[in-house]
């Protein structure tokens, strides 16, 4: 089985004065090491979902992985970091209990089977990306999540395996198998579009942007159309039986203690990518 991890504890930058005093006294061994945290967890993280997750001098980086530090951080847990080759093997591993968290994931009936979920602590844009030369009619109405646009009846989509882009794209999907590809990296996709071998591509809106900006291969080529396919809240998923009942509460009251942080952090995003935030 291929695994990527990396072991992290608290950060040093954002622990107290008092757990620096004690770091000393962890090394000689006269203070447990369980002072230092209460729980580590298994967080799936992909290493190349930028700007999200992805790996940077040999570690990850990312807003999701700056997001969840902090909270976890907040509520004195440690985790450590496991990565497999797509989110389908991702979730196949969480529902044997080999990972224990799964970040933004959007709420489906089916994933509450097996998993608790979070509060939301984020909202997901999904947007369409086409080709440079493809022109979008003045007269068409700007994209709304409600209705899927007619001319993707007679195009090819490609999306990302495993993803959840809502119940109009669902019934648009199962009515027209053939306009859909699926696969599970966002650069493949894109690239697929440069060649014009799809017509379009579905993408998180910041990823979309990421890629454009830094990658050579497909600037140029590629852009985001104004057609929103999707906006949803996405959360946490939590393996069942992980938390206490008390540390589940603890766990959710962080992610709304940090509202604001959070915010901050997601912007920050926005405004290095030059992408204007969607209305929620």
């Amino acid at each position: 089985m291929f695994r990527y991890i990396i072991q992290t504890c608290l950060p040093i930058k954002r622990v107290t004065p008092l757990f620096k005093l004690l770091i000393p006294l962890f090394a000689l061994g006269l203070v447990p090491l369980s002072y230092a945290c209460e729980q580590k967890i298994r967080i799936s993280a992909a290493k190349d979902w930028p700007p999200y997750s992805y790996i940077n001098n040999g570690g990850f980086s990312g807003l999701d992985i700056d997001i969840i530090e902090m909270i976890l951080s907040d509520i004195n847990l440690c985790w450590e970091y496991v990565s497999f080759p797509s989110s389908s093997r991702a979730f196949q591993e969480f529902k044997k209990d080999n990972i224990d968290l799964i970040f933004a994931a959007s709420y489906t009936s089916p994933r509450r089977g097996f998993s608790e979920f979070s509060i939301a602590y984020r909202t997901e844009f999904m947007q369409l990306f086409s080709h440079q030369d493809f022109i979008l009619a003045d007269t068409m109405e700007k994209g709304k999540t409600k209705v899927i646009p007619k001319f993707l009846e007679k195009s090819i989509t490609a999306i990302n395996r495993g993803s959840v882009y809502g119940a109009p794209f669902s019934k648009f999907k199962a009515q027209c198998p053939d306009c859909v590809v699926e696969m599970n990296a966002s650069i493949a996709r894109f690239r697929l579009l440069k060649y014009k071998r799809v017509n379009f591509v579905i993408e998180d809106l910041l990823t979309g942007a990421y890629l454009i900006k830094n990658s050579k291969e497909i600037e140029g080529h590629v852009k985001a159309t104004r057609f929103n396919v999707r906006k949803d809240p996405v959360h946490y998923m939590l393996r069942p039986g992980m938390f206490s009942e008390s540390k589940l509460q603890a766990f959710n009251l962080a992610i709304i203690k940090n509202k604001q942080n959070i915010k901050k952090i997601t912007d920050k995003y926005y405004q290095a990518l030059d992408v204007a935030k969607p209305a929620i």
